[in-house]
């Protein structure tokens, strides 16, 4: 039973800020449906312009690029190309990419360059199932460079997802200080989510805003931004940044679950109903859409009679 109030703790926490991880649970199925039937290539989308990117993670709009043109992983031995291709990619079974990471740590052929970045994409490899092994590869990486800053951001992640909000910030706030305003979007992003939980609700404002003027695309901040809003209050702002997170992420029911709350809170109780009943539409097995549905309709209906 702990196991699997760990597993389903860590599944909330993932689902709350990580929204690769819920396009994941959205595409998978259909990946590897195709990969069955032998119509799957996949490649990794790498940004050629930062040592720094966070490997193995889908950058959203970058064109695929061959292995070889990045500039962490295009000079390796040539012995070791099949391993660091397997390691770098983006496999649906994480077993073979983790075990060629492993092999390219163990070689002894690597540079203090390399090793950051094979121990941030096996961290990140690791870090739904295995956090505690993801998290010791975070520290080895930052061991051999402390100012890495997706590092920094990672790790923070993991000590987010275990609401060790305070460790999360001391990480956030170099990898914040190390980067230019364009890349810290989502260190920005997670700081103040951090400062959100610990309830420190100027500096959450300051951080989402921040992080919304360099991806105003993103989703998650304008979430994050309407529940530092409702807590102070602050309804008809919240209203128009849960709206801003449903524009932009329909399928997630998120965005109708906090609509719902804020109307139940300002009294507008069948607006608010409306909302959760989206939200179920959306997402049936979500349970907390589903309990607050069924508190509405039966507060109503008592009402009623």
């Amino acid at each position: 039973m702990l196991v699997t109030g760990r597993i389903a703790a860590l599944h909330v926490a993932l689902w709350s800020f990580d929204r690769w991880y819920r396009l994941w649970w959205c595409i998978w199925p259909a990946s590897m449906a195709l990969l069955v039937c032998g119509w799957i290539y996949v490649d990794k989308s790498t940004d050629t312009n930062t040592s720094s990117a966070p490997w193995g993670k889908p950058v959203s709009n970058a064109p695929a690029q061959p292995i070889r043109r990045s500039p962490v992983l295009a000079d390796w031995p040539e012995k070791l190309h099949n391993d660091v291709t397997t390691c770098f990619s983006n496999a649906v079974d994480l077993n073979p990419p983790i075990e060629a990471c492993s092999r390219l740590i163990d070689s002894g052929q690597a540079d203090n360059r390399h090793l950051v970045a094979t121990y941030l994409q096996r961290g990140f490899l690791q870090r739904l199932k295995q956090p505690d092994r993801a998290l010791a590869d975070y520290d080895a990486a930052l061991n051999i460079q402390p100012d890495a800053t997706a590092v920094l951001t990672n790790r923070a992640w993991i000590y987010m997802s275990r609401s060790r909000y305070d460790a999360a910030l001391e990480d956030l706030n170099k990898a914040i200080a190390l980067s230019p305003p364009a890349l810290a979007a989502q260190s920005r992003y997670y700081r103040g989510y951090s400062f959100l939980r610990l309830k420190d609700y100027p500096s959450a404002m300051s951080d989402l805003n921040e992080a919304l003027k360099v991806e105003s695309n993103n989703p998650d901040p304008y979430l994050a931004r309407g529940e530092t809003e409702q807590a102070q209050q602050l309804y008809d702002a919240a209203l128009h940044d849960y709206d801003e997170f449903s524009k932009r992420a329909p399928r997630d029911p998120r965005g109708l679950i906090a609509r719902g709350s804020a109307m139940e809170a300002t009294g507008r109780d069948k607006e608010a109903l409306a909302a959760y009943e989206g939200a179920v539409a959306l997402d049936p097995a979500n349970a907390r859409a589903l309990a607050a549905r069924d508190r509405l309709r039966s507060a109503q209906n008592a009402g009623g009679h």
